[in-house]
């Protein structure tokens, strides 16, 4: 798994569709005809990947909603972050710097 980088902006996978239910999120993976339910953490961090917001808005946004650590929670998101992308889930938008 590669590292993350908070500057980063990522979206859900093409073929991946979801529903936040409650505290959950049912995640289906067309192209794998595969149905996954994530805990609220994940469904939260499903929801932050719009394809427009940088993973470190992800952490301004958590760090408002959970009372955690800042270094522990920038450590967990950009880990999870990356295996959610590691396994498909996620992926990377390039983003246009204006350089």
């Amino acid at each position: 798994m590669s590292a993350l980088d908070p500057a980063g902006v990522l979206k859900p996978a093409r073929d991946v569709r979801f529903r936040r239910i409650d505290d959950e999120a049912v995640v289906v993976r067309q192209r794998a005809g595969e149905v996954l339910v994530m805990n609220e953490t994940a469904a939260r961090l499903l929801e932050l990947a719009d394809g427009r917001a940088r993973v470190a808005d992800w952490i301004e946004v958590l760090a408002g909603e959970y009372d955690i650590d800042r270094e522990a929670l920038e450590r967990d998101v950009l880990r999870f972050a990356a295996e959610l992308a590691a396994e498909g889930l996620l992926e990377p938008v390039e983003v246009d710097d204006g350089v």
